[in-house]
């Protein structure tokens, strides 16, 4: 300990080991928490109580005692409960996520972190450079399918929807930004060729910004506008994303007031209910749910309802889900569609309102 109390960590790697720490989680481990709305409550490790008053927000990563007037974050949690200083509590916490804190100011972790906040600045840009560029003359394929799949204006900008062109025009574009080829070539958003070309890895496909659930972009899926394949391409793990870990939408689902939550397997699905009113959709980035995705539905809901597609891959995804999340004591629900393969063609098919009573009916784990 006595050599990590000189270094210096930067603004980034402190918020990274604090969102990579859920607050629930951590406090979990020393107070049992039972769920009372949007929030946990318990009795408080702090000072002695008989009724719960201590207070946890998984939506704002804070706790409170309404008894004894502690609170703070995750970090400012373990410093008191452990007795131990900032730093050290940085160390605990960064061990619990795997994270490497670096023992030098100028490090090669430092670096990382510098190249971090570089590839979020690059996903960013990416995200409103393909959307405008959605609005161009040159993506007519893309306007085509949207217009097609019933796609408002305003659906377009709440999930920046977009369009990947020819070649390298994003990385000509990057370029113009000012960003390195090292801080692009991190992104994966742009593959450097045998014989050292750039070349963007989406081309000529919809863009899906997939963002985590502070709102950053992070990752990015694309849709091809004719028959080749694949039909969907996906970022790779990076510097800043790592598959399994996120759910797409919770970014726009968590500022409703969330009793339940639809997971549903994919983006349009997810876009498709929230345009219609349904904005307690998320989309699980594959057919496979993890553990990770299972503890991040039940940190937002008090109720999951399972809407995969009603193929085969579609049922033993719902199989998977229903084996991590009730294992993580969830309450859980199965949607049952009929007349419609996924729940974009049938909110699509029957509207909102027939959907919502199949939400209503949505029946559970012992049916």
């Amino acid at each position: 300990m006595k050599g990590l109390k000189m270094v210096r960590y930067s603004e980034e790697l402190i918020d990274e080991i604090r969102s990579s720490n859920d607050i629930v989680d951590v406090i979990s481990q020393y107070v049992t928490l039972k769920r009372s709305g949007r929030s946990f409550f318990g009795l408080c490790p702090f000072h002695k109580e008989k009724s719960p008053s201590f207070s946890v927000s998984p939506d704002k990563q804070l706790f409170h005692c309404f008894g004894c007037g502690a609170g703070g974050n995750v970090i400012h949690f373990i410093s008191k409960i452990e007795h131990v200083n900032f730093i050290e509590s940085l160390q605990i916490l960064a061990e619990r996520a795997g994270i490497t804190l670096p023992t030098l100011q100028n490090s090669e972790d430092d670096k990382k972190q510098q190249l971090r906040k570089k590839v979020f600045e690059i996903n960013e840009k990416a995200a409103l450079f393909y959307h405008q560029h959605l609005y161009q003359p040159s993506a007519k394929p893309a306007q085509e399918y949207v217009k097609k799949r019933k796609l408002t204006n305003k659906t377009l900008k709440n999930f920046l929807l977009g369009y990947s062109g020819n070649f390298n025009e994003l990385y000509v574009f990057l370029k113009q930004q000012g960003f390195k080829d090292e801080e692009i070539l991190a992104s994966s958003l742009v593959n450097k060729t045998e014989d050292g070309k750039m070349i963007d890895r989406f081309r000529k496909r919809l863009m899906f910004p997939i963002c985590d659930v502070r709102g950053r972009v992070i990752a990015f899926g694309g849709r091809v506008l004719d028959d080749s394949k694949p039909k969907y391409i996906n970022s790779p793990e990076t510097i800043v994303y790592t598959k399994g870990r996120h759910l797409y939408g919770l970014n726009v689902a968590k500022n409703n007031d969330l009793k339940e939550l639809i997971i549903v397997e994919g983006y349009m699905d997810a876009i498709s209910l929230h345009q219609r009113g349904i904005d307690n959709a998320v989309a699980s980035l594959g057919t496979a749910l993890t553990e990770a995705q299972g503890r991040l539905l039940t940190r937002y809901s008090e109720k999951v309802i399972i809407g995969y597609d009603s193929d085969g891959a579609g049922q033993a995804a719902t199989l998977r889900g229903l084996e991590i999340l009730s294992n993580m004591g969830c309450d859980l629900r199965i949607l049952q569609m009929e007349g419609a393969k996924d729940p974009d063609e049938y909110v699509i098919k029957y509207g909102s309102g027939r959907f919502n009573m199949l939400v209503n009916k949505a029946i559970s784990l012992v049916e």
